[in-house]
């Protein structure tokens, strides 16, 4: 039972109460059964004692938020900013905004067969942090969306110079949890330009015509906030391939997509489109010519390098002794982003594990990684098995080329079942 489980924290932090990852995950778990003021307490505390892990901020400022506190939720933001974290602490600050009617957020109108109008919000972040230089590795793949998104945007004089037509956008593909959203938000940041989330399920509705409308509604909204770099995650979701679609009932979604990329009766000026899917293959063909997602770009998995960076990133802040990322990095080949962070915190559990067992705080070190790694399979495994598929059999215009490298590579060779 979850309150056996948290009586029992309070008793080994009675006993230890310079504990801070149990301190810590007594928070959480205060916040998971309804508790927000306890959790928030012991947030506090552990913010207060400098002893609150990076990733663990934005979770704080959630709670403070939940609370109506948002002069401590903006600390925690800040904090979170200070500490390096990528990835959400622009959300909590769009949040943050919008609790004080600051925000200024994209509104998707969403309409029901009773046209209620009630109205959903469109993230958009306007407080964009993140860069290229904050993604280890990806070197090419940057410079190719640099090259088509950025210096367009940055450098118009030149291109039409050269008589060089910009335009056209970006698709990026791969195994999921590696990193294509970040991309996509670093590009923005890159051209100092809000950042657009397209929620899937902002758009899909099981109504005849009304995701059509949202979709519609979407492209009018960040034409009416222009200039913002404007994300479609999961194309495949709204522009499956109408060949393979078994009846017509997603074709109207598709030829809406296309309809409002080619700026039929609008205009798209300052709206830089960027897409990400897992499944290139599943996107309709017409989506990816020329002057629409005319750019599609894999994204593979980290790298060694930069898969030593995650790492170092995830185990900030945390107590650690002995730790050597470099070999771990060397022995976690194909490991997608987000299955680096799953092993941090599967070794973080055996950690905690023991601190309630020993009443101590022991630093986490090589061995609960090692732990953690036992029998942990790389998530992009399947993918990549799939991938391979059409390399071998729909090859024939060579747009899957970059992957038939990488799938030949000493990187993808590397990793032994």
């Amino acid at each position: 039972m979850a309150s056996d489980r948290i009586a029992g924290l309070w008793q080994a932090l009675a006993a230890s109460p310079d504990n801070h990852a149990l301190r810590l995950l007594l928070a959480e778990m205060l916040h998971g059964a309804g508790d927000a003021d306890g959790s928030f307490d012991q947030y506090e505390l552990l913010l207060e004692a400098d002893a609150l892990p990076s990733e663990a901020l934005l979770d704080g400022g959630r709670v403070a938020l939940e609370l109506g506190r948002v002069d401590r939720a903006s600390a925690y933001a800040d904090r979170a900013a200070a500490a390096g974290v990528m990835e959400g602490v622009a959300e909590l600050r769009a949040q943050i905004d919008a609790s004080l009617g600051l925000d200024g957020t994209l509104r998707l109108v969403r309409r029901g067969p009773e046209d209620d109008d009630d109205a959903a919000p469109l993230e958009l972040e306007a407080d964009v942090r993140v860069t290229f230089g904050d993604i280890g590795g990806l070197d090419e793949v940057k410079k190719t969306i640099h090259r088509t998104i950025v210096l367009p945007y940055q450098r118009p004089e030149l291109y039409e110079r050269y008589g060089r037509r910009a335009g056209g956008g970006i698709l990026l593909f791969g195994p999921p949890g590696c990193g294509k959203t970040l991309l996509a938000r670093a590009t923005a940041g890159e051209c100092g330009l809000p950042f657009s989330n397209v929620r899937i399920e902002e758009i899909l509705d099981p109504y005849f015509g009304i995701s059509e409308r949202n979709l519609h509604e979407t492209f009018e909204q960040a034409r009416a906030f222009a200039p913002c770099v404007l994300f479609v995650d999961e194309l495949d979701a709204i522009g499956f391939a109408r060949r393979k679609q078994s009846g017509s009932a997603g074709r109207p979604l598709v030829d809406q997509v296309l309809q409002e990329l080619d700026a039929i009766g609008a205009d798209n000026e300052g709206i830089l489109v960027l897409a990400a899917t897992n499944a290139p293959w599943d996107v309709d063909e017409a989506l990816k010519r020329p002057g629409r997602f005319d750019r599609l770009i894999f994204v593979p998995p980290p790298d060694r390098d930069a898969r030593e960076e995650i790492l170092g990133l995830h185990l900030r802040g945390r107590p650690v002794d002995r730790v050597d990322v470099k070999a771990t990095a060397k022995r976690t080949p194909l490991f997608s982003g987000a299955d680096l962070r799953a092993v941090v915190e599967r070794a973080v559990d055996h950690v905690i594990d023991e601190a309630l067992d020993s009443g101590g705080e022991p630093p986490l070190t090589q061995r609960h990684l090692d732990e953690a790694l036992t029998g942990f399979r790389p998530s992009t495994l399947e993918w990549l098995a799939t991938a391979r598929n059409y390399v071998d059999f729909a090859n024939q215009g060579g747009r899957y080329d970059d992957v038939a490298r990488f799938l030949v590579s000493k990187e993808a060779k590397s990793w032994k079942d």
